[in-house]
């Protein structure tokens, strides 16, 4: 009877959760997992939110000095199926989040449904609105194996929503004309914790990586962030909204150059403010900044990848074209990767010529990338290297 009961009580409140969202019963894709307390029991509201904070502390990570911000008594009448339930609905709140519980009269029955006005799960989502089984599988098995989503025992609650964006013209410019793709498909979100690596695809076979967010770069200043991101998006080959912040420092640099300059730069001492960020690409792709609050100066840090690894760096090279540069101007200009600097790298273009223009008349410069110009010097002579997008050596010219 007893288990009969508790049963009893746990279907309510799994049909009351669509309360929270305005929602009916409809086929979902999961619940709140809940938590069951036999051993608590009360009826004092204070009582029951207090023990909603202490878990919410334990199991959500939120800061000991969060408090319970708002107490509310709801109930429903489904009178043609059950008696009146009444329960309440508790806000717990820190510096950073805002959760909201659903608990059962007595409080031994307790689900958190909002995260900062977010459902932490998709109930009340239509069945025909989940992803298929084998694109959730696969996006997680993407971002564990090529995006350093770490290895878990327990399966996160993967969220998915159908999704229409549009393709098919990224890689072509001015002056070609191009009418893009307009497709269909899902967007899979992977959470962990406060992060969250973001999927879109029409199948499991062509699932993308669109965006990676961790709670840690909210701690930045929006202008540092984008500007850390953009900047490792070019070291890394890819798009700034994959870019994950890992870690940051506060920093003082006693320098103009933060702390990075050689001896053949001119550094004025002087106190900057900002940050050391390290940040991740793919899968062992690493590397870390710093930069100015003002986000004038930003360098790289001496960088292992690679058999001799790369100096500081204040370039937007790819990293791996970079390398190929520093180790032909190590042969060059007879100095190790460490005693040389990219002074000025810049990208070239494609160049359009109508057949029908005079043999005189320039050509008109397209948007599409077509390899890459680099400055190196040992502080000496320099040489200027013309490459190709796959780094092969196209032209360089002492100066």
């Amino acid at each position: 009877m007893r288990q009969h009961l508790l049963n009893s009580t746990m279907i309510r409140a799994i049909l009351l959760t669509s309360l929270a969202f305005g929602g009916s019963v409809l086929p979902v894709q999961s619940t709140p997992r809940p938590i069951i307390d036999s051993s608590f029991n009360s009826t004092d509201s204070k009582t029951i939110a207090e023990q909603v904070r202490k878990d919410a502390i334990v199991k959500e990570k939120l800061d000991k000095t969060a408090k319970v911000v708002r107490i509310e008594r709801a109930g429903r009448d489904d009178g043609w199926m059950y008696a009146p339930v009444p329960y309440w609905r508790i806000a717990i709140a820190d510096q950073r989040q805002t959760l909201v519980y659903l608990t059962t009269q007595d409080g031994r029955f307790r689900a958190l449904m909002l995260r900062n006005g977010q459902p932490t799960h998709p109930v009340g989502q239509l069945a025909q609105e989940i992803a298929p089984a084998d694109m959730t599988t696969a996006a997680l098995n993407q971002a564990m194996k090529q995006w350093s989503y770490p290895p878990t025992k327990n399966l996160p609650q993967i969220i998915s929503e159908k999704a229409t964006w549009a393709s098919g013209c990224e890689n072509i410019s001015a002056p070609f004309p191009c009418d893009p793709v307009v497709r269909k498909g899902w967007k899979i979100t992977v959470p962990l914790q406060q992060s969250r690596w973001v999927f879109r695809g029409e199948t499991a076979q062509d699932l993308q990586l669109i965006e990676r967010t961790s709670s840690i770069e909210r701690r930045l200043p929006t202008q540092v962030r984008n500007e850390v991101k953009r900047i490792a998006g070019n070291h890394f080959q890819l798009s700034p909204a994959v870019v994950l912040v890992r870690n940051i420092e506060l920093q003082t640099f006693g320098d103009s150059c933060l702390g990075l300059g050689d001896l053949a730069e001119t550094c004025a001492r002087q106190v900057v403010k900002g940050y050391r960020v390290e940040v991740a690409g793919k899968a062992n792709q690493t590397q870390i900044y710093r930069i100015s609050n003002d986000t004038k100066t930003v360098s790289a840090e001496r960088n292992s990848e690679g058999t001799a690894g790369l100096p500081a760096r204040t370039d937007e090279l790819p990293t791996a074209i970079a390398l190929k540069v520093l180790r032909m101007a190590q042969t060059d200009l007879k100095r190790p990767i460490a005693n040389l600097k990219i002074v000025r790298a810049e990208p070239t273009y494609d160049c359009f010529r109508n057949p029908t223009d005079p043999p005189n008349k320039a050509c008109f410069p397209t948007q599409k990338i077509n390899g890459w110009k680099a400055l190196v010097t040992n502080n000496q002579q320099l040489i200027t290297y013309t490459l190709d997008l796959n780094g092969k050596l196209l032209n360089k010219k002492p100066s």
